[in-house]
């Protein structure tokens, strides 16, 4: 039984203006392990690029419009920064099913670690890209014995701002704290990385700097990757630069 209406981002409206799932699929590159992680009413698609000499597995909570798919390539870039990494679909999202909303999105988060939790062979790293970021801030405030560290990127804490993007507002009197990324941010004592694109015309720089600001962790770091904005800063050398030094830091691994 779905969830009766009791916060703007429960709303059909809210959900269906943010979230554009994309269903490109991709035959499943040599070396990786697809997964079809069972959540209440859906399957979520993973895909688990293999990497022998990886320090770290980062699990990566995408962007809007991408899937699985989009990752192939970038998989080689995460395990040259000592990575392996694992990327699963939201709910509607390439070859998982069921219809993505914003709270089955963060509900889901703890069931994929949990899910992953007994196959892991290496320290985990959440890493939250974009609307993702929400994944990684449950997941950051939850304290879970399975998480290592976490990489927020390109996120987002305001919630009015999340919803004025959809051009909508905030309603007076409501519970919107399960959507927070805040408290759970100053709950949370991991390792933090944020990166962020200093001509990101979507989520203000400004947000990222109050991520930094509001972590509860006294190990937090803020990457501001020049000239790029909200959907490129993976082609900066800055940003595989700065995931390598935090990967190797929160491992323990020699310089």
């Amino acid at each position: 039984m779905r969830l009766s209406v009791h916060s703007l981002f429960d709303s059909a409206t809210f959900n269906e203006r943010l979230f554009f799932p994309g269903g490109a699929q991709s035959p499943r590159p040599r070396g990786a392990l697809d997964l079809m992680i069972a959540v209440p009413g859906a399957e979520l698609h993973a895909r688990w690029h293999r990497a022998t000499a990886a320090q770290a597995t980062i699990l990566l909570f995408h962007g809007n419009g991408e899937v699985v798919a989009d990752y192939d390539s970038a998989a080689r870039q995460f395990a040259v920064a000592g990575a392996e990494l694992l990327v699963v679909d939201f709910r509607g999202y390439g070859q998982s099913t069921g219809t993505p909303t914003l709270r089955d999105a963060i509900e889901d988060a703890r069931r994929v670690v949990q899910r992953i939790g007994g196959e892991l062979r290496r320290p985990l790293v959440v890493m939250g890209r974009s609307v993702g970021s929400a994944c990684a801030a449950e997941l950051y405030g939850a304290g879970l014995p399975e998480l290592r560290a976490v990489i927020w990127e390109s996120g987002s804490v305001d919630l009015a701002g999340l919803a004025a993007r959809r051009e909508m507002a905030l309603p007076d009197g409501e519970d919107h704290s399960f959507f927070d990324p805040r408290p759970k941010l100053r709950r949370g004592t991991l390792p933090l990385l944020v990166l962020h694109g200093a001509e990101d015309a979507i989520i203000s720089v400004a947000e990222a700097q109050e991520a930094v600001a509001i972590a509860g962790s006294s190990d937090k770091t803020l990457v501001i990757i020049p000239e790029r904005g909200h959907n490129n800063v993976a082609s900066s050398e800055r940003y595989w630069e700065a995931i390598t030094a935090f990967v190797t830091k929160v491992t323990g691994e020699p310089e």
